[in-house]
């Protein structure tokens, strides 16, 4: 397979977090997650796809993003898939701007409440999950982008597709062999 869009949306992507620009971040991102998604997903709408592959991949997203395994967090009828796309695809497809209920920040704190104020790793996190994904196998970025992951040196492009080396390293790291099955 040939690379496609979601190759250069990432790179953008990754880009765009090194200059701490998050909302651009997002605005590459989140083209990515959705083709990637679609591939998963092909019979599923935007918002069900999206949310389904943030669901889907919630512990490697956290688990890069934190070095601890957060899944189903939900804070009143919003869950950490539903705040992303909500609070963030879909505020910035149609407003321009990331909804004010989604925060990113440098500090490393994390706040779930009325206001989602993660830290900016969870960008990382999210872009990992995209290019770990199976179905992303045959992409590529134009440059020897490196991504540090759990005190390792990873190039980026050795990652692509590479989902089951990564939970494997996640269970290693956690010492437990049960997070994903």
């Amino acid at each position: 397979m040939a690379p496609t869009s979601i190759s250069r949306r990432i790179e953008k992507s990754i880009e765009s977090l090194g200059k701490n620009e998050f909302e651009d971040a997002f605005v590459h991102l989140f083209p990515a997650i959705d083709k990637t998604a679609k591939k998963r997903r092909p019979k599923d709408g935007v918002g069900a796809r999206i949310k389904g592959f943030i669901s889907d991949e919630e512990a490697v997203i956290t688990a890069v993003a934190t070095n601890n395994i957060f899944r189903n967090i939900t804070i009143g009828d919003v869950d950490f898939p539903t705040a992303l796309y909500k609070f963030g695809r879909t505020s910035i497809v149609h407003e321009g701007e990331l909804d004010e209920r989604l925060q990113i920040n440098e500090q490393g704190n994390i706040q779930i409440g009325k206001v989602w104020n993660l830290p900016a790793s969870y960008i990382t996190g999210l872009i990992v999950s995209v290019i770990v994904a199976p179905e992303n196998i045959g992409e590529k970025i134009n440059e020897n982008i490196e991504i540090t992951l759990f005190a390792e040196q990873h190039k980026a492009n050795d990652l692509w597709g590479q989902l089951d080396t990564i939970q494997t390293k996640i269970c290693e790291v956690f010492r437990n062999d049960e997070l994903f099955k």
